[in-house]
């Protein structure tokens, strides 16, 4: 069974991150109590890594002193958990530019301290809730129940929505193409690499089937030798996965390549995939 597939749901996930000790201990208290689970996150990098596990947060409440200045913190957890909410605690009054510049980074409301408990689990339940739901038939209508990755048809929205907020924030975008080399025609080879990408695969990544016999990943806020690193990561896991030992085989089990791009234009998910597909085609 999927791990999408769960017959009981487990509570909502809020990630409390930057906070000071004793207003994280207050904070962990009153969620726990309002049925929410709590996990923490004490620097950006640890935040970071919160918001890409399989288990991701639901929500996110993070202290304005670790956002600012630049609310850039703030940026990349939305990038990485995207249409995750994420409430913004402020000790003291933003000014006008810096209450924009914390929504156009990402904050869905900026909550100032000391908090009202009462009205900040009113909240939660309200963001939560559709949070919860869009994730439900996401996961029902856009992934394969199978392999727990996208459908081609839910790869490409993925990608096409990660290429929109990528373009928007002026971020990278990269796409990884893996393809066997020699094709079983029992498909068994396919599952392999399937369960492989979904086991070493990110959970910020967008991860399916770009073909009959093709896998690809889209990375955001990767760079170019970003993406190099993520695909010969992901090629040794699949070909440990059908059986494949480098050193001792004359052959190749998957043919990869990738490509990225940075735009303040327009990225094109096609045309990164469609290079990724050209890089791979010369090796």
């Amino acid at each position: 069974m999927s791990k999408h597939a769960l017959a009981i749901s487990p509570k909502p996930l809020v990630l409390l991150a930057g906070l000071e000790a004793r207003q994280t201990e207050e904070l962990s208290s009153a969620l726990v109590q309002g049925g929410f689970r709590v996990v923490t996150a004490g620097n950006e990098r640890e935040a970071a890594e919160a918001a890409q596990q399989d288990d991701q947060p639901h929500a996110i409440l993070l202290d304005a002193g670790l956002a600012h200045p630049g609310f850039g913190v703030c940026l990349k957890l939305h990038t990485l958990a995207l249409a995750t909410p994420i409430l913004l605690i402020c000790p003291a009054a933003l000014t006008r530019s810096e209450q924009l510049a914390a929504l156009r980074a990402g904050a869905w409301e900026i909550l100032a301290a000391p908090l009202d408990i009462d009205e900040l689990l009113l909240q939660l339940a309200v963001f939560v809730g559709p949070k919860l739901e869009l994730d439900r038939v996401s996961e029902e209508r856009l992934l394969d129940r199978v392999s727990g990755l996208y459908t081609p048809s839910g790869l490409a929205r993925r990608a096409s929505e990660l290429a929109a907020l990528a373009t928007r924030h002026g971020l990278t975008l990269a796409c990884a193409v893996f393809q066997p080399a020699q094709p079983s025609p029992t498909g068994a080879d396919d599952d392999r690499m399937a369960a492989a990408l979904r086991s070493a695969g990110r959970s910020s990544d967008a991860v399916g089937r770009s073909g009959q016999t093709e896998f690809a990943v889209f990375a955001p806020a990767t760079s170019t030798l970003a993406a190099a690193l993520i695909m010969r990561r992901l090629t040794a896991s699949i070909e440990h996965a059908l059986g494949f030992v480098p050193q001792h085989s004359g052959r190749v089990g998957v043919r990869s390549g990738y490509s990225a791009s940075h735009s303040t234009q327009r990225i094109s998910p096609p045309g990164l995939l469609a290079r990724a597909r050209s890089s791979l085609e010369t090796q």
